[in-house]
């Protein structure tokens, strides 16, 4: 992959992307290996399941992004779709947090809750297309994995009945008034201040979102065009790695799997080059990778 994408920043203060990658790398498939083989968590029911599917959307996702903000997409329009993704990311970061303070508790949440948004799915569409054939099949093999999951998550016929006897699971921005600790409700809130909230824009496309995405895209658009995009680009490249480096740094903080001495040499690498990875590393990373 070409370094292309970091031609924003001056180039004496211009990280080559391949000083980092092949490490990088090495970290992803090291946890994820490690979660496949080693997971050191078998007493929490349903945690190694929970795990392996968010690191590899994780990694997907970080992959999805690189590519779009790579010099050989073929328009370096392509780039602005990564903020979307970018907010995907940040909320497996989330996910990472909130369940880090009463793992079983937490991914018990995660699923019952879940599994009562499944259920809401399936009444929605039962109730309307019941008595049409088409949807028979797809309607039976629904209800049957409902029950297979309900049994497996731990769902009492009673709850069944009443939804409001299973909590929600909340949204990143409501996690912060979940968490019991001061410190985690801090940070939680410092995520959302400096990056959540700049994600959600451009996925909702509310106006900021919207005005920060679309501007250059109009056919009168400004002629320093050209600019603007490479700087979103770039942007867009290091608050991907900034992510992935904070939702790996999460998987180690919980499941301790020595990788620790690699990640900050990563964090603290890309570090000297963006100030968001730095300003994160100080604050959460730091401290919790010793």
């Amino acid at each position: 992959m070409s370094n292309d994408f970091f031609d924003s920043i001056p180039q004496e203060r211009s990280l080559n992307y391949k000083v980092i990658k092949e490490e990088l790398r090495s970290v992803i498939l090291s946890s994820i290996n490690k979660i496949d083989r080693e997971f050191p968590l078998d007493h929490i029911d349903g945690a190694q399941s929970l795990f392996r599917r968010l690191a590899y959307v994780a990694k997907n996702t970080y992959s999805s992004i690189l590519f779009l903000c790579a010099d050989n997409s073929e328009k370096i329009e392509f780039s602005l779709s990564a903020h979307p993704l970018l907010r995907l990311l940040l909320e497996e970061v989330f996910i990472l947090i909130f369940i880090s303070e009463d793992l079983q508790t937490r991914i018990d949440l995660y699923h019952k809750g879940g599994w009562w948004k499944m259920k809401e799915e399936y009444d929605r569409f039962s109730a309307r297309y019941h008595e049409d054939p088409d949807w028979v099949s797809w309607l039976s093999d629904y209800c049957k994995y409902l029950e297979k999951t309900r049994i497996l998550f731990g769902i009492t016929p009673d709850q069944v009945k009443d939804h409001k006897q299973i909590a929600h699971w909340p949204t990143p921005g409501r996690m912060k008034n979940k968490v019991t600790s001061p410190v985690l409700k801090e940070h939680l809130q410092y995520l959302d201040d400096w990056f959540y909230i700049q994600f959600s824009q451009a996925a909702h496309l509310s106006f900021p979102g919207l005005a920060k995405m679309g501007e250059c895209l109009l056919p009168d658009a400004p002629d320093e065009k050209e600019a603007y995009l490479k700087k979103l680009r770039s942007d867009s490249a290091f608050q991907a790695i900034t992510l992935i480096l904070a939702f790996f740094s999460e998987i180690e903080n919980i499941l301790r799997f020595n990788l620790k001495e690699k990640l900050k040499y990563l964090w603290t690498l890309v570090g000297e080059y963006w100030p968001e990875a730095k300003g994160l590393y100080n604050k959460r990373y730091k401290g919790i990778l010793t």
